[in-house]
């Protein structure tokens, strides 16, 4: 099982989706139709590749860990107009940064398929009110990258910290007696 992120050229395919909605139905669409090679799409990749090997603190690893495969290799596979990039399970928010950043950078849109949010080239997120849980996610990864004894608060990543709060949520709401 891996943690998948589609990512596509919103000016060679569909324009940028306004709604979450929108964006899941555009990945939909687009990771089945067929198309030819996209020179941004491995600009991406070589960006990936570039952001792994500028970190000291990952890159001493292998690239296939990190990634899950070369993303070189993975793009150039690619026949659909959507690439999916499939990360590792483990806890990937450095991954997922990378990704977003390298993204935008290049104008691209990602779409996060585990749990339907996407993030666009000038760095709104849909839905909306995941920013905030993002900006958290990166915070705590900052954190955990300037001082590396440091224990993360519970453990969870950050759809994992949703889930919980919703499910909290939920409970407090259908208490019986």
């Amino acid at each position: 099982m891996s943690y998948d992120l589609y990512i596509w050229d919103p000016t060679r395919h569909a324009p940028l989706p306004s709604t979450d909605a929108e964006a899941y139905d555009t990945k939909e669409r687009l990771s089945e139709l067929p198309d030819g090679r996209n020179f941004t799409l491995t600009e991406f990749g070589n960006a990936l590749v570039q952001k792994f090997a500028a970190n000291p603190a990952i890159s001493a690893g292998a690239l296939e860990a990190f990634w899950g495969a070369d993303p070189r290799v993975t793009i150039a596979e690619n026949t659909f107009a959507a690439f999916c990039l499939q990360l590792p399970t483990r806890e990937c928010t450095q991954q997922i940064a990378y990704a977003v950043d390298a993204a935008a950078a290049l104008g691209l849109v990602v779409f996060d398929d585990n749990y339907g949010s996407c993030f666009l080239p000038d760095g709104t997120i849909l839905p909306e009110d995941m920013k905030a849980i993002w900006a958290s996610d990166l915070a705590e990864m900052q954190a955990d990258a300037a001082d590396p004894s440091r224990k993360k608060t519970d453990g969870r990543n950050i759809w994992q910290r949703i889930a919980g709060e919703l499910v909290d949520a939920i409970g407090r709401g259908n208490t019986s007696r």
